[in-house]
């Protein structure tokens, strides 16, 4: 049976579509609600994405996608994502737009450093699952 190339990213895509479905649920709800005229803009909109990277991670959690260093590294392009938006609005709408994007690099780096950890310890596990077998296999054979 053939199997699927993209299997691993699968959980990781499914964790950024379920995140973009709640947060543009929420933000079109505060909206509704009229919450984005009480703030100033770029505040808004760092409450929205926080709201959004927030829901990335509590779905990336749901999904549970097998820790691989390729996978923390994608689960982090979705905040570099939302840091280059906040740093492109800084420069063409304020300042206040770096708070953000601080933020959310902020968030980026330690999703990635979590993920990337766990990815080793997994490694690290497998590679002593692997030598213990290699060892069995050794000693049995010399009995």
């Amino acid at each position: 049976m053939a199997r699927l190339v993209l299997r691993p990213y699968l959980p990781l895509l499914l964790a950024a579509l379920e995140a973009g479905a709640i947060g543009y649920v929420l933000r079109a709800l505060s909206r509704f609600i009229g919450l984005n005229t009480l703030l100033p803009p770029w505040m808004g909109e760092a409450i929205h994405q926080t709201v959004l990277l927030a829901a990335f991670l509590f779905t990336l959690l749901f999904e549970h996608p097998r820790p691989t260093r390729r996978v923390a590294l994608l689960a982090a392009a979705v905040p570099a994502l939302v840091t280059g938006y906040d740093v492109y609005m800084a420069f063409t709408a304020g300042w206040g737009w770096l708070l953000s994007a601080v933020t959310a690099a902020v968030f980026g780096y330690c999703l990635f450093l979590v993920m990337d950890e766990e990815a080793a310890m997994h490694t690290s596990n497998r590679s002593g699952r692997w030598h213990k077998r290699v060892l069995q296999r050794r000693s049995s054979r010399s009995v």
